[in-house]
């Protein structure tokens, strides 16, 4: 199987005990644009998207470093970009204090830019 990326408005209920592992403890806000990346069926990772910005972006922790938090970004950026949208921004502070670093490596590694606390990348 290949690494499928759904754009929902909700989370289906098959997929919710592996999305409560990816959100390590998050509640899923009410409404969002969800980017739910599934492998085999199984959720791999979550973002989510209100208007500009990424409110969130994880990749369960037995699945990083395969490609698969890239291939959702990228997933992201075409889709705010085909809806009009010319930059999206990201707060680092959405993940936990032990993983910002982290994160703003990747995000800076997929465009992103701008200081380590609120990140930007242009769509154009």
């Amino acid at each position: 199987m290949r690494l499928t990326i759904h754009n929902l408005s909700q989370i289906p209920e098959l997929h919710q005990a592996h999305v409560n592992l990816i959100l390590q403890g998050r509640d899923l806000p009410e409404q969002a644009q969800f980017y739910l990346a599934t492998f085999n069926d199984r959720a791999v990772a979550l973002a989510w998207r209100d208007q500009t910005a990424l409110g969130f972006i994880a990749v369960r922790d037995i699945t990083r470093r395969r490609g698969i938090g890239q291939e959702l970004l990228a997933h992201i950026k075409r889709d705010a970009k085909a809806q009009g949208v010319d930059q999206l921004t990201c707060n680092s502070a959405q993940a936990p204090a032990a993983q910002q670093a982290e994160l703003v490596a990747f995000l800076q590694a997929q465009g992103f830019n701008g200081p380590t606390a609120m990140l930007s990348c242009n769509l154009e």
